[in-house]
């Protein structure tokens, strides 16, 4: 009896003393985590990081003044100078996301890789479409299907390219709305470039006239209205075709072709070419 009271007492300290050191080990991992998430998580860091994006932001609309100010004065190289605009915010985003984790956090080599595959393997996962959109921004800053100031039409959409970030493309059409476009959907899609990347475009003006019209007169009205437009790029050539069309009733298309010496004179050159050749015929009797 006395022996086996010696090993129930033996065995109830051996069971006490293991409960002690467990709960010591668990008190000590719960320190060691805690420490940890302090020194990773901390409110200094906080601050830092959020310091940083205010400080970014606030450097991305000060390059937005300084490429707007930038294309006012040397308005010539307006197209070269907006086809840097994307490559420096996205190179700016970037330098200031590397240089948060190098200094808050100083991860080996081998943490950054890893880091770089997990978040690469979650980011394609939880973040598909985000994911496309992002790729499908640098595949057009790489590849440059168009750049900030081409006029480009996309999905029904014609008018000017204002912005190329990230995530999708800002088009400013000639009626003065906007239109943002996710980037999967562009890379996806045919797109149709009016100046790609040149200053100057070609503008196409269609002229109905009666058919049975002179056009030898016809061509010296129209050629004289496109030569003392102000916006027309007399460095270019201008063609001037005829066609004859018995649809609904027998008339004559005229078909006007030059350059402008922007691409933000398309319309005011068409409706400036128009109008004069209009008043030419007019005046000289071709308009009954």
């Amino acid at each position: 009896m006395k022996t086996a009271f010696t090993i129930l007492l033996y065995t109830f300290s051996l069971f006490s003393f293991a409960q002690e050191k467990t709960v010591s080990a668990v008190k000590n991992n719960v320190g060691n985590t805690i420490s940890t998430a302090t020194e990773v998580i901390s409110i200094t860091k906080v601050l830092t990081i959020l310091v940083v994006i205010i400080l970014t932001w606030g450097l991305m609309k000060l390059l937005d003044w300084f490429f707007k100010n930038l294309v006012k004065n040397f308005n010539r190289h307006r197209l070269k100078i907006l086809r840097l605009q994307p490559i420096v915010k996205i190179l700016v985003w970037t330098l200031a996301v590397y240089t948060l984790i190098i200094t808050l956090f100083n991860p080996s080599a081998e943490a950054i890789y890893a880091l770089m595959g997990s978040s690469a393997l979650a980011l394609g996962f939880a973040l598909q479409d985000i994911v496309k959109n992002i790729f499908g921004g640098l595949l057009i800053i790489l590849d440059r299907p168009f750049q900030i100031g081409d006029r480009i039409n996309i999905k029904g959409n014609y008018g000017e390219v204002v912005n190329i970030g990230l995530r999708n493309t800002i088009v400013n059409t000639l009626d003065d709305n906007t239109v943002t476009i996710p980037n999967s959907a562009i890379i996806s899609d045919s797109i149709s470039n009016a100046n790609s990347g040149a200053l100057d475009c070609m503008v196409v003006i269609n002229l109905w006239l009666p058919i049975n019209v002179d056009v030898t007169e016809i061509r010296k009205i129209v050629e004289e209205a496109a030569i003392t437009s102000r916006y027309l790029n007399i460095d270019r050539p201008i063609t001037i075709l005829f066609f004859d069309h018995f649809d609904d009733h027998a008339a004559t298309k005229v078909v006007v072709k030059a350059y402008v010496l922007d691409a933000r004179y398309e319309k005011l050159f068409e409706g400036d070419v128009t109008e004069s050749s209009k008043k030419a015929f007019i005046e000289a009797g071709i308009y009954n």
